[in-house]
């Protein structure tokens, strides 16, 4: 009981944390998802020249670790006189990294269609914005919510990273008690990965 000292002591310090690193997921999924599904979209449906952009951009933000770009933004955007408050700069990274990560789910789920519904919409005289809106987007987030809330569990494990940059998170406390920043990420994350399991049975049942 006397090891489990620091950790009760600590209980508050964990649970600010948690609040910090709740803040944190939830301030940069909206972001990253709504940036994720337009670079879907416009991967899908846009001009050769956006197309290339899109992927140089995609292959550019997930070929640099996580980390470093936080590094970058943290210590070196300084230097050319922009300079961000933590919070939102962590923010602004992890919203940009994970959106391209998140376009391509929802592209996998755009694709993912058959055929023949694309045609039977053409066939109806649908406009691409009206096939998009009744056809088309229904179905892609359907079949995209699995893995897109195993995204959402990697974002949250991945807000461990900013302490580099001195922000309060989880993960900012003496190491004593990481092992109840363990179990509090554990909860956040199996709680995300069980509604995803949720989601995923719902639709196989609708298949």
């Amino acid at each position: 009981m006397k090891e489990l000292g620091p950790l009760i002591h600590s209980f508050w310090y964990l649970l600010r944390g948690a609040g910090m690193t709740v803040l944190m997921a939830t301030s940069a999924v909206v972001p990253a998802t709504l940036l994720g599904v337009l670079l879907a979209l416009l991967h899908v449906f846009g001009g050769w020249l956006l197309r290339s952009a899109i992927l140089g951009y995609l292959f550019l933000i997930r070929g640099i670790p996580l980390l470093v770009l936080l590094t970058f933004v943290y210590y070196l955007m300084p230097l050319t006189g922009i300079d961000l408050p933590p919070f939102w700069g962590v923010v602004l990274v992890i919203s940009l990294y994970y959106a391209a990560f998140v376009s391509e789910v929802f592209r996998a789920g755009i694709l993912s269609l058959p055929q023949a519904q694309w045609d039977a919409a053409r066939s109806l005289g649908m406009t691409r914005r009206l096939m998009l809106q009744i056809v088309v987007l229904p179905q892609a987030l359907r079949l995209s919510a699995p893995p897109y809330v195993s995204l959402c569990v990697s974002l949250v494990k991945a807000t461990s990273l900013v302490s580099i940059v001195g922000l309060w998170e989880l993960t900012m406390a003496p190491f004593q008690i990481f092992i109840g920043a363990a179990a509090i990420y554990f909860c956040i994350c199996y709680t995300l990965a069980l509604y995803g399991r949720h989601l995923e049975r719902r639709v196989l049942l609708g298949h």
